[in-house]
């Protein structure tokens, strides 16, 4: 399965150099040939800008347009190849961030920069406020995972006929179901980047490499 789903990658994604864009300090062959995380990390320490850092992977800017996610770890690796896959299917292509490039080895991958996304921006972008969002999704999530997962119940909240009937939340609710998403991940503001669609301003996941299977293997 993991080798019908790199095949597939290399048919939807275009492979380019990894140092178009970047500083003119950066040189493509020698980051290849760095055999160890740490080394990788150092390098780019050197040449790009960090931008944010999380347990399994660093942020790098490459320009305005691109970021750099690096893994750090096995965990890194993991949710690369995740968000490297989940990027091509195109039911997801509204609500994801881009991914442009990405590593074969799940080392890297090239992403769509995103802006920041605060309480005020979420809700004037998407109409809701985000605290009423996350009860949606985690009521739903309890439905769809709480017989076998040890999750708190979480009641519906009042208004989740129109969280339904809004395509943004809609898209979300059924990346919970279709692709293994748990909720906790969705309801972290940080998981969302502010992006430019056709001259409007979209939200988008720009962390959703954390899927329940990712979890029980190196975080449970």
């Amino acid at each position: 399965m993991k080798k019908l789903i790199k095949n597939l990658l290399r048919e939807a994604l275009i492979e380019k150099p990894l140092e178009e864009d970047y500083p003119s300090s950066w040189n493509i062959e020698e980051f290849k040939k760095m055999s160890s995380f740490n080394k990788r990390i150092q390098y780019c320490k050197q040449h790009l800008q960090q931008i944010s850092s999380g347990s399994s992977r660093i942020v790098y800017k490459i320009d305005d347009q691109k970021v750099l996610k690096l893994a750090k770890n096995q965990k890194g690796l993991a949710q690369n190849e995740i968000e490297a896959s989940y990027s091509t299917f195109e039911d997801l292509s509204s609500i994801t961030a881009r991914v442009f490039a990405y590593d074969d080895n799940d080392l890297w991958i090239e992403m769509e920069l995103a802006k920041p996304v605060t309480l005020q921006i979420f809700k004037r972008v998407t109409g809701f406020d985000f605290n009423n969002f996350c009860q949606g999704l985690d009521s739903h999530y309890y439905k769809l995972e709480g017989h076998r997962r040890r999750i708190r119940n979480v009641s519906e909240p009042p208004n989740m006929n129109d969280l339904w009937a809004d395509p943004f939340v809609y898209e979300m609710l059924s990346l919970m179901a279709n692709y293994d998403i748990p909720s906790s991940d969705l309801c972290k503001l940080n998981s969302y980047g502010l992006v430019n669609r056709e001259g409007e301003d979209t939200i988008v996941m720009i962390d959703y490499g954390l899927t329940n299977e990712v979890y029980d293997s190196y975080y449970s």
